[in-house]
């Protein structure tokens, strides 16, 4: 048996019994690690007052070779994000994120970017402005798949191998997973025409520095029509459903 400390979120919680509770937990050094907190639901419980969802926490837990479940000894909160259980729109978002990432990474798998990604993420959409949760699901998602590597391959045909030319029209395939030039598709119904306009927006969905979207305006019709591609294309390479409603 080993104590294993790290920072997690919880994905999921169950009721176990009169008193206590398992919780998946994605950790930042383990990935998803199932663990039982005995007594949470106890009035006087540390435990259970400080592990809920959407707050970071820094965890202590008995970690025992071979149990499929292990012991939560000890939680504090690390950040409490507040304002995502203020506003009901923030909470189904983040609400939605979290099952997203339950249904990415199964249990045991390494998570270390993803929890990283998460920690962003929910720091975003506290400061996020009304109107700019799409977005914001959008980007995210397209980046927890970046990191698992299943980007969308945007910066050359997969046809010829070329550079693809700037502002001219393109095609997409979600299910082949990424764009050709025009010289290079096929008359078939599974390519998505995209404009240059579009493509240019396309890139910025797959960039690391989220700052460069948040600059983008005026450009909403284009926008909606990429966001619907960009949740297209994870839940098809990542094998999860898109959100409810879409990138509406």
């Amino acid at each position: 048996m080993s104590i294993v400390r790290t920072e997690a979120f919880v994905l999921k919680a169950f009721r176990f019994g009169e008193t206590s509770m398992i919780y998946r937990l994605l950790t930042r050094d383990r990935g998803v690690v199932p663990v039982i907190a005995k007594g949470a639901r106890r009035p006087r419980s540390r435990l259970g007052a400080a592990v809920d969802p959407f707050r970071r926490l820094d965890v202590t837990y008995y970690d025992r070779p071979g149990r499929e479940i292990q012991t939560l000894s000890q939680a504090e909160v690390l950040a409490d994000h507040r304002d995502i259980l203020a506003s009901l729109e923030r909470l189904e978002a983040a609400g939605q994120w979290f099952r997203f990432l339950r249904a990415l990474l199964p249990d045991g798998a390494p998570a270390e970017p993803i929890y990283a990604l998460a920690v962003e993420a929910l720091e975003r959409l506290e400061r996020l402005p009304a109107g700019r949760l799409a977005r914001w699901q959008a980007y995210h998602r397209a980046a927890a798949a970046a990191r698992l590597g299943l980007a969308a391959q945007l910066d050359a045909c997969l046809g010829c191998g070329r550079e693809l030319p700037d502002g001219g029209p393109l095609r997409l395939s979600i299910e082949a997973g990424g764009l050709v030039c025009m010289a290079c598709a096929a008359p078939d119904r599974s390519w998505s025409a995209l404009t240059g306009d579009e493509y240019a927006i396309l890139t910025l969905y797959h960039h690391p520095d989220w700052t460069l979207l948040e600059e983008l305006d005026g450009r909403e019709a284009d926008e909606r029509r990429v966001q619907d591609l960009v949740l297209r294309f994870v839940a098809w390479h990542a094998d999860v459903r898109p959100p409810a409603g879409g990138a509406g």
